[in-house]
């Protein structure tokens, strides 16, 4: 599971790159699979950073970054962020 939580925002970031390829080999691209697949990948490359920044961060840091991934993906890769790495592992970077 550790290995897994390191790597979730690049396995959302391919997710996106799923739902921008699949309707443009089907031809059925219209502009709601576009913005999904768009979001999808930004959202996997700042989760990515997030996941893998070793920094705690300060309260004022995790609202900011609640703010740019949006809520509910600032939860999730939050989780998955506490799942990648230890206290231990954490408090040699801070």
């Amino acid at each position: 599971m550790k290995e897994f939580a390191k790597y979730f925002g690049v396995i959302v970031m391919l997710i996106g790159v799923a739902l921008l390829v699949i309707p443009f080999l089907t031809g059925a691209t219209n502009n709601t699979s576009l913005i999904i697949g768009l979001l999808l990948v930004v959202e996997g490359m700042l989760g990515h950073i997030f996941i893998n920044n070793m920094k705690k961060g300060s309260k004022l840091s995790n609202i900011i970054w609640a703010i740019i991934l949006l809520f509910i993906p600032y939860l999730l890769f939050f989780f998955f962020k506490k799942k990648a790495y230890s206290e231990e592992e954490m408090a040699v970077y801070n």
